[in-house]
């Protein structure tokens, strides 16, 4: 049996030697102007469209080569694109190494998202953003999300707060619809995965999201579209654009293995809270209140200092035929204020083979398993930190002192656990130059489970008098599908063409269930069967999409470029009149400076210039059974009693948004400075309100497409090489997007609130309004003697979102030495301050209001004798505070230790850092931190810009260590 286990064997592999023995390699190392290797470089083949990405020291290799001469091309985003001409002997390896130096633009980058093939800068109409893998090595942040923040023209990303487990709110290029969240439609790998930004309870109105599992390890590239035409291809799912994450594969070579690790520390950021010794006044005045002292309660014993340790192992290798790149890490960290830990573990692993010199495979697999503590926020009655800033928590709890009643408040457990898997194959068949295609196949999955505590002893916060726990699952999947064909010819001359074709369809199920108990018999009971009373529910979702694509790009003289694009969609939420939707876009790209007319001295002033233009459409599909007649049992009197639930619409689809762009990309004086410029109008059409039925019927709201939503808006941004020498590099760049919305037409449906909003202050839906401006209560002179005697409802002419965004980056080499800094803005929103609302009252005016006077001018007074002020109810728009903010978001120095003394220890290439996040912020006013998305928990899009009493994302101290042996 061995013999002939041994035989086959032989008969399988002895092709695959014999290949090889034929074949030759190309290998080598890719650095920077200083000498420093550089990670996640494209060093490819292009005429036998094969290639590789450098490793973190900066290595490469590209194997199975015919014997000849090649062109080799390596390019990554930031660098000039370099080239060199290689002779390959069979059985022989040649090495190739290339310096690279800094560039504003480089038109040879290669993108994929929006064009369903790999396609060059030079070639695209419209706007991809690229986030490299040296972009991400040089921030301390470990969830996508929060990578994305100031890196991104045109887009506002906004954390929750300082609590575990939570994803900012992620928006480009305005609001889109009013029916469903702003987040991107993001892919990793190639596969859809869960993009969710609230999925548990809130608990007050924070949720967890799924964004803080998308982790940074191993991506080699990030590329976003931000809706319109880049985003057509993704048919009906990609109004708010997509972020597509790709992770690096291993390289051929000796095994390298790579370890960090990074040890931080936390501290509290607390100058948004007037504290204790503004809620409770004894704390100062009163000798016998036993917190007599305690003005600072909040600051000096509430908050706290949190750690927060990470580590990382990496292997990655091969051969010739197979290579891998495989990854482990743990992470662990305290919060700056109580019940607020946290811990990860993390797998990754990827595996490419090339199977046959014209078929190559590859796998990708990750696991993740997070678990954390939280507490009540925002608006609920058990959350420690607004009882203590707005004065109730003696109150509240039943206690008369600060201490007792931080102790009761503590007592809740909110726990989570979140376990998450991706899996994907790939397979690659380029039978030659002229055509290639790909099948990809894939599942996320999420499953979360939340349990919420209050014990026996916590019984003022519930006024549950056994204690209460609530339960809540959610599993999520989706399961990805794609082909892609590409044919090009002719690939030479002055013409050159390139069709793409293929087939995408995922399918996303979803349920959860949640349960209500109260009433324990025993203290320390944890589980729902074991309670008095029990209430439970349960929610089933699932939807599929699917469609074809196609894309002609046209090419003259490798410098005017034209393309047209079509999507064909359906979907099981469309209604069964409305059949398929069609997307088409078109593109055009045009090198001004690659005509021979520019080259001489133009060329020495006006280095590079772009000129682009696009027209697409994209959708957003409505959710599951929105289109069914639908009804509903419900419990009543111990039996299941039916009710109507939806009327259901036969005509319902998906909302469209045609976006038309255009802009310039260039570079100057060689390169030294950058300047990339877009300006673009949408308009959503279809958009879908809940509009109401007849009253007859007794059907209530009905989704219907009647509405109309515009964009219009302008990204500009630059970069600037101020020096450049042998040893000393500094780089300057900045970014400013504006945004301006409009609610065109409602279609007929009367004006409502979304989430949000107030009975005093409400985000209104109103033609001819941006969606979701703030409408408040506003005192007003109604007789006109000067005096503020009345109230009533006014628009503030500000919104939630901020309308004015932007970034600074700086980065100074000095040989080994590298300093990083950025800081991002926004300007243009207001934001409702839920926590003076609250302090009101107690009667503490913590965001002053205007004093009241009567119709005949005087000012109206208590029972003794002191001036009245407007009430929260009557002066809303007192509670608006100023959304304006300037942050220094990360300054990083990291030091890469010279080869000289890494050879003794048989390191291959090693760094130490120091980082620093959230380090000084700038704001108008000092009540709410602008920045902060707040309450998200609403069924309508979340806009964010209204906070209870938020406490604001940590500054954060980091210092890491990573080595490659």
């Amino acid at each position: 049996m061995r013999r002939y286990l041994l035989f086959v064997g032989l008969l399988l592999f002895a092709p695959l030697v014999g290949h090889a023995q034929s074949t030759g390699s190309v290998a080598g190392t890719v650095t920077d102007a200083n000498d420093r290797p550089l990670p996640g470089v494209n060093v490819a083949i292009q005429a036998v469209q094969r290639g590789a990405a450098t490793g973190p020291d900066g290595s490469y290799t590209i194997s199975a080569l015919e014997p000849g001469q090649y062109t080799i091309q390596a390019s990554l985003v930031g660098y000039e694109t370099q080239r060199a001409t290689v002779t390959v002997e069979a059985g022989e390896n040649v090495v190739q190494d290339f310096v690279m130096t800094a560039a504003s633009l480089n038109l040879d980058e290669v993108v994929v998202t929006g064009q369903g093939s790999e396609v060059s800068r030079r070639a695209l109409g419209t706007n991809v953003s690229t986030i490299s893998a040296e972009d991400i090595q040089e921030t301390p942040t470990t969830s996508i999300d929060k990578l994305l923040q100031g890196r991104v023209p045109g887009s506002t990303i906004r954390s929750q707060s300082a609590q575990p487990g939570q994803g900012a709110l992620i928006n480009f290029r305005g609001i889109t619809s009013v029916f469903a969240n702003q987040t991107p439609v993001i892919y990793v790998d190639g596969i859809r995965v869960d993009n969710s930004s609230s999925t548990s309870f809130s608990f007050g109105g924070e949720t967890t999201s799924a964004l803080s599992e998308i982790l940074t390890n191993d991506i080699e590239r990030i590329e976003i579209t931000k809706g319109g035409a880049a985003s057509t291809l993704y048919g009906s799912d990609a109004a708010n654009g997509v972020i597509q994450v790709f992770t690096a594969d291993g390289e051929a070579g000796e095994t390298e293995v790579t370890f960090r690790t990074r040890q931080g520390v936390d501290f509290p950021v607390s100058r948004f809270f007037k504290d204790t010794g503004f809620s409770f006044p004894e704390t100062r005045e009163d000798e016998d209140s036993p917190d007599f002292g305690r003005t600072n309660y909040i600051e000096n014993e509430f908050l706290r200092r949190g750690y927060s340790q990470d580590y990382y192992v990496g292997v990655s290798g091969g051969s010739e035929a197979i290579t891998y790149n495989l990854s482990g890490r743990l992470q662990d960290g305290s919060g700056v204020q109580p019940n607020n830990s946290n811990t990860l573990y993390a797998l990754r692993g990827n595996v490419s083979a090339d199977v046959a010199e014209e078929l190559s495979v590859q796998f990708n697999g990750s696991y993740t398993r997070s678990n954390f503590t939280r507490l009540s926020n925002g608006t609920a009655i058990a959350d420690p930190l607004t009882m203590l800033e707005v004065g109730d928590a003696k109150f509240f709890t039943g206690t008369n002192n600060l201490r007792d009643a931080l102790d009761m408040a503590t007592l809740p457990q909110i726990k989570e656990g979140v376990d998450r898997y991706r899996l994907s194959a790939r397979a690659a068949y380029r039978p030659n130059e002229l055509f290639n295609s790909s099948l990809t196949v894939g599942i996320d999955g999420r499953t979360n489970e939340q349990r919420a505590l209050f014990p026996r002893e916590a019984d003022p916060l519930t006024g549950n008098t056994n204690g209460s726990l609530t339960r809540f699952n959610r599993d999520f999947k989706s399961i990805t599908l794609e082909y892609r064909g590409t044919i090009s010819y002719p690939r030479e001359g002055p013409v050159t063409s390139t069709f793409t074709f293929g087939a995408q369809g995922f399918r996303d199920e979803e349920s959860q269930v949640w349960a209500e108990a109260e009433t324990f018999a025993l203290p320390g009971t944890e589980d729902v069967g074991e309670a008095g009373s029990v209430v439970a529910d349960e929610l089933r979702e699932q939807v599929f999409n699917g469609g074809v694509f196609f894309k002609e790009q046209l090419g003259y003289e490798n410098r005017l470029f034209l393309s047209t694009g079509l999507r064909l969609d359906g979907n099981s939420a469309f209604g069964e009149d409305v059949g398929v939707q069609v997307y088409p876009s078109a593109e055009l790209s045009y090198i001004l400076t690659d005509e021979p007319f520019w080259q001489g001295s133009l060329e020495n002033v006006l280095s590079q210039l772009k000129l682009r233009a696009a027209w697409g459409q994209t959708g957003k599909f409505p959710d599951p059974f929105t289109r069914d007649v639908t009804f509903q049992a419900t419990s009543f009197r111990g039996a299941s009693a039916p009710r109507f639930d939806n009327p259901g619409n036969a005509n319902l689809g998906p909302e469209k948004t045609s976006t038309l762009e255009g802009g310039f990309e260039s570079s100057f004086f060689d390169g030294r400075f950058g300047l990339d410029f877009t300006v673009y109008q949408s308009r959503t059409t279809n958009a879908l309100f809940e509009v109401p039925e007849q009253p007859a019927t007794g059907r209530g709201l009905q989704f219907r497409n009647v509405g109309e939503i515009r964009n219009v808006g302008t990204e500009l941004s630059a970069d600037v090489r101020v020096l450049q020498l042998e040893n000393l590099f500094w780089q300057v760049g900045g970014s400013w997007s504006w945004n301006q919305n409009e609610m065109e037409s409602l279609g007929g449906a009367a004006p409502f609130n979304i989430g949000g909003s107030a009975e005093f202050a409400q985000q209104r839906v109103k033609e001819g309004q941006p969606i979701g401006a703030w409408r408040a209560t506003t005192p007003y002179d109604s007789n006109g003697d000067g005096q503020l005697d009345a109230s009533e409802f006014r628009f503030t002419g500000e919104t939630p979102f901020p309308v004015h965004t932007g970034a600074f980056t700086t980065s100074l080499t000095v040989q080994n030495f590298r300093l990083f800094a950025l800081a991002d803005w926004a300007t243009g929103s207001e934001v409702l301050d839920w926590g003076s609302h609250w302090a009101s009252f107690n009667g503490l005016e913590r965001a002053p209001r205007p004093q009241k006077f009567d119709e005949n001018g005087d000012p109206i007074t208590d029972a003794d004798g002191n001036p009245v002020d407007f009430s929260t109810a009557e002066a809303g728009s007192a509670l608006l505070q100023d959304g304006d903010y300037l942050k220094l978001r990360e300054v990083t120095l990291s030091y890469n230790v010279p080869g000289s003394l890494l050879d003794v220890a048989g390191i291959d290439q090693g760094s130490i850092y120091v980082t620093g996040r959230n380090l000084w912020a700038f704001t108008r006013q000092e009540l709410v931190d602008p920045e902060l998305a707040g309450l998200t928990d609403t069924d309508n899009v979340a806009l964010g810009g209204s906070q209870s009493i938020t406490l604001s994302p940590p500054r954060q101290i980091q210092v890491g260590v990573e080595i490659t042996l």
